[in-house]
């Protein structure tokens, strides 16, 4: 693997403004599909090379994600599978040069890139990372004794978003583990960086964080606001949520002495469609919530308890707001406390069913299905409000539910015999990066920066999927996950990836002499490590 050849297929790949959710998205895929076709190998063997077409929920484009496959020499079912994704972020930080975001020797000179530095939207994160499996792909397929298990490449779209493109190839994975691969550890070259905020130099991860969007749907009363005791304002509930779980560490996940940060909110806001001088009476919130160990069930359990406390804190400070205005001379409608409830959406569905009838799944199918694309978070809250219509309840109450993404966590720091070789060949590799190059690689069990390693890795339950199923709105038409082929897998984890910094930022920049010359060789030691 010359470095000037990864070089110039980096250049070339950053080059292609693939921005998630964008029409350009897949062109990386489409370019790579073209270079690999010409080889020998794939000429001989053209169905090891695929587009896989994946739905891309509540978008006009369509996602094609590439799958590569080249078997070893000597037969053998065990298989190592290589992942990643062509997609970046958006250009928008750049401000006036966004105009050069994917052009490197523009943004060299802007910022005075020195010789082992290259800047560039997604030269990082992950073109780099995708640039190197390619190579490493045509390598194999040039010499197939180089390893002696079989290798398939997933690079994939629309990782910065929801993961469709790795939900979409999947099903061909598990296709080819049913017709008789053994698939024995999964790796991603993700950017160290992008998993280790605040550090930098060569990483080597173990596993993977995971990620649940607990979401509440709140619903007051309407009142005009000079009546506005007679009324119940669901924003205040809603931020009384907000004020409850934003970075609380009582709802913090800490693995091993770790903890990466609590519950954030994403976005909080009144559903309504035009100003009006009423009391909101339907708002919305929902958070990230990292995790490493709290099941979806336990999360709902929290999730429930924080609504109770919202709706109760609510009405105290509604009741003392109207006392102490009466006391001063307020003359109009006096408060009466209302008996909030809190329903999980599996509840309020039952509800609704039990006053709809029998018509009730019907006319929400219909519903689900011909709600406009766009975000599949809109669309989910779309879904929750037309459920909490049909059931007729009387606020103020709130629904806890959760929104797509989910990502479930993963960590080879197990008893089981596979991920300990996993972790035993990452070591050996670090050790080799020490003797041989003089670095010392940092050892990390969880990459933080979220990524497409869940899906093959994770480890997922009957339970897991039951509170989640019946708990996300148009599961498995506004966000469908093959749970099937994800309980397939499982596999041990490794992510061994370039070094750069300010991943997601205008100065973004890779560290070519590691990334170009040392990690290559490094992964390759990995495979033949995990193989042996």
């Amino acid at each position: 693997m010359k470095k000037e050849q990864l070089l110039s297929m980096i250049k070339e790949l950053v080059a292609i403004p693939s921005v998630t959710g964008g029409a350009r998205e897949s062109e990386p895929g489409e370019w790579l599909m073209a270079r690999l076709k010409e080889l020998p190998y794939f000429r001989e063997n053209p169905r090891g090379l695929r587009l896989v077409d994946t739905p891309l929920e509540g978008s006009p484009h369509r996602l094609r994600s590439l799958v590569a496959r080249v078997d070893a020499a000597r037969e053998t079912k065990r298989t190592i599978l290589l992942i990643g994704h062509y997609d970046v972020v958006d250009t928008g930080c750049y401000g006036d040069i966004a105009e050069y975001a994917f052009d490197t020797e523009a943004l060299g000179r802007i910022f005075g890139a020195g010789e082992d530095t290259l800047y560039g939207r997604g030269v990082m994160d992950m073109k780099c990372g995708a640039a190197i499996e390619a190579a490493l792909i045509e390598e194999f397929a040039a010499d197939r004794e180089m390893f002696d298990v079989n290798l398939v490449m997933a690079l994939v779209g629309d990782e910065e978003n929801a993961s469709a493109g790795m939900r979409g190839v999947l099903p061909v994975i598990d296709e080819m583990r049913r017709e008789g691969l053994d698939f024995i550890a999964a790796l991603n070259t993700e950017p160290g960086e992008a998993g280790k905020s605040g550090l930098v130099g060569p990483m080597v991860f173990l596993g993977t964080l995971g990620k649940l969007m607990p979401s509440f749907y709140i619903r007051g009363r309407d009142a005009h606001v000079g009546n506005c005791y007679n009324g119940y304002s669901a924003l205040l509930a809603a931020s009384r949520l907000v004020c409850l779980a934003e970075g609380n560490p009582h709802l913090a996940d800490p693995l091993h002495g770790v903890c990466q940060p609590s519950w954030i909110c994403l976005d909080m806001r009144a559903l309504r469609e035009s100003y009006s001088v009423t009391v909101p009476d339907r708002a919305y919130a929902y958070f990230n919530c990292f995790t490493t160990n709290n099941s979806p069930a336990l999360v709902l359990e929290q999730m429930k308890g924080l609504a109770a406390s919202a709706l109760d804190e609510s009405s105290r400070q509604i009741a003392e707001s109207c006392r102490a205005l009466t006391e001063i001379g307020y003359e109009g409608a006096q408060f009466v406390p209302p008996a909030p409830a809190v329903y999980t959406l599996d509840e309020l569905k039952a509800l609704a069913r039990a006053r709809r009838g029998e018509a009730f799944e019907a006319e929400l199918k219909d519903f689900i299905e011909n709600i406009p694309p766009g975000d599949m978070r809109a669309r989910g809250l779309k879904v929750v409000d037309f459920i909490a219509d049909c059931s007729g309840a009387e606020g103020p109450y709130i629904v806890c539910f959760f929104l797509s993404p989910w990502l479930p966590p993963r960590t080879d720091f197990t008893q089981d015999e596979r991920d300990m070789r996993v972790v035993e060949a990452a070591r050996r590799v670090k050790r080799l990066c020490a003797e041989s190059c003089g670095l010392d690689m940092a050892e990390v069990e969880l990459f933080a920066g979220l990524c497409d390693l869940s899906y093959v890795g994770g480890i997922v339950s009957e339970a897991d999927v039951a509170a989640l199923s019946c708990n996300t709105p148009g599961w498995g038409v506004i966000y469908d996950i093959p749970l099937r082929e994800m309980q397939g897998l499982g596999l041990p984890v490794m992510n061994l990836g370039p070094s750069g910094e300010a991943p997601h930022k205008k100065d973004e920049r890779l560290h070519l002499r590691y990334s170009l010359e040392i990690l290559p060789e490094l992964l390759k030691s990995a495979i033949r490590e995990i193989a042996s």
